[in-house]
């Protein structure tokens, strides 16, 4: 972009309207948790979509989702299983685009 008063102006409005540039992706993506860093399951390109929110992710009390609760029912004595199918369910709904589901999804243990 040209060094004009228009170009400058137009990248603070940029810089100030809420989109994502590559620090704060790369500042939420440190706050991932270590798990889903290092999963098996979820790629380099699924945490990039879970670090490219607006803001931290918290647990939604109201969230209800039944495959979520048909996994915790089943793999309620096997943490490690229930930790690798919510990571193959969070994957399948960010291969749908649905990152704040994703993210209920992954916090729904912590």
């Amino acid at each position: 972009m040209p060094f004009t008063a228009t170009g400058i102006a137009s990248q603070l409005r940029e810089s100030f309207s809420g989109r994502k540039t590559k620090y704060s992706i790369r500042y939420w993506y440190r706050c991932i948790s270590d798990n889903i860093r290092s999963s098996y399951i979820l790629s380099g390109n699924d945490t990039g979509r879970l670090a490219n929110v607006q803001e931290m992710p918290f647990i939604d009390p109201a969230y209800d989702d039944d495959h979520l609760k048909q996994i915790i029912q089943y793999y309620n004595l096997n943490p490690d299983e229930m930790e690798k199918e919510l990571h193959v369910y969070a994957k399948s709904l960010l291969e749908q685009s649905k990152a704040k589901e994703a993210w209920q999804i992954l916090l729904a243990t912590s």
